[in-house]
């Protein structure tokens, strides 16, 4: 068994704000490296974690001692960088969107089949608490029949126009809405219900430029919001039932939920990561909108770890951000666990054969607002 767990990350944004302080609450786990292009925001991650070793060229992590590098860098990067990792023999977490294309996908799973290492995205939502009890509620049949799946996402995080240009306005970088934030939306459909079959999308740009850094205005090509339908395959326990999502990055305020409609219950998880449960049975008959539904909150049941970590989350920064800074706690934990047993396999993350089929359906989905028509996956 590995005892100390060595951590690298390519990239310092998201790295920051959730990956390093989730690893730093782990035991036995050692932030070795960091590597970032820009030397004032090296050397700033750096110090915050302590951090030995700083590289501004990315692929003098390829010879470093590590286990596990944490890929955050803008998408169009993703392809070059896991690729050569894997084949130095680390394991990866890629952040999403995954790839640029279906291509690039299939050929960065190609070669994690080769690898001795991990090979995994971080769709963190899958190990939240609150989402494991729901696939346990769904795959009890607690809720009964999956009727359909609601999600709506409110982000304020791209509402001013002075907002600068970066590579998430430009789509061929992989930019936008769909792939940041639908791409963890549909991970979770599959995950909890299965197999997409088809998809109808309309992608919308409501801030069509942005200044860049001499206040030159340029021309955004991404969505910064957009609104799917997707049906459900026979790969599923929903056939030809529906989920619909709707997501927007320029809103006045932050809202997330995300719901399971079934013929007994509805299940949601809000952006504070709660649960909350309603009865059919509850329900009052007519059409009155005046009465508030009767939603109560669901406790996930947790082993003495994880109860553990939990209880050092709520004293970290993670639970300020919310249920993705959470969520990646949780994959943390479970990665390190599975990196010291020397285990090739985790059950119920996200690897590189879950992001072949989420990027097949970011790809319909832009046929489809192009096409103006359901496409199939």
């Amino acid at each position: 068994m590995k005892k100390t767990v060595r951590i690298g990350f390519l990239g310092s944004g998201w790295a920051q704000v959730a990956q390093a302080p989730a690893f730093s609450l782990l035991e036995d786990v050692q932030l070795a490296a960091v590597s970032s292009p820009t030397e004032a925001r090296r050397l700033k991650f750096m110090d915050r974690f302590g951090i030995p070793d700083g590289y501004a060229d990315w692929q003098d992590m390829l010879t470093a001692d590590l286990d596990l590098v944490c890929v955050t860098t803008p998408p169009y990067l993703h392809a070059r960088m896991v690729t050569a990792l894997l084949e130095s023999g680390k394991s990866v977490l890629c952040e999403k969107p995954f790839a640029l294309t279906v291509p690039e996908a299939a050929a960065m799973h190609f070669t994690a089949l080769r690898s001795p290492g991990l090979a995994l995205i971080d769709h963190q939502l899958r190990l939240h608490p609150a989402i494991r009890c729901m696939k346990q509620m769904i795959d009890s049949g607690e809720i009964g029949k999956v009727y359909e799946v609601r999600s709506v996402v409110n982000l304020a995080t791209r509402n001013r126009p002075e907002q600068r240009y970066s590579w998430w306005s430009d789509a061929a970088k992989g930019g936008g809405a769909l792939g940041a934030i639908g791409s963890h939306l549909i991970d979770l459909n599959r995950y909890l219900i299965g197999e997409i079959s088809e998809v109808c999308c309309n992608l919308a740009t409501s801030i069509p430029q942005r200044p860049d850094e001499l206040g030159k205005f340029c021309q955004v090509t991404s969505d910064d919001s957009f609104a799917m339908f997707m049906k459900f395959g026979p790969s599923s326990i929903a056939l030809g039932s529906s989920s619909l999502m709707h997501v927007t990055t320029v809103g006045s305020y932050t809202w997330f939920s995300f719901e399971v409609v079934g013929s007994m219950k509805t299940i949601r998880l809000d952006g504070a990561g709660r649960l909350w449960e309603i009865a059919n049975s509850e329900a009052k008959g007519g059409r009155s909108l005046i009465d508030a539904p009767r939603w109560k909150q669901i406790e996930p049941m947790l082993g003495w770890d994880e109860l553990v970590l939990q209880e050092r989350i709520k004293l970290s920064s993670l639970a300020v951000h919310g249920i993705f800074a959470v969520g990646f706690a949780f994959l943390a934990h479970r990665i390190v666990k599975a990196l010291r047993n020397g285990e090739q396999k985790l059950h119920d993350t996200a690897g590189f054969a879950d992001g072949i089929m989420t990027q097949k359906i970011l790809h319909a989905a832009a046929e489809s607002n192009r096409q103006h028509h359901w496409i199939k996956v």
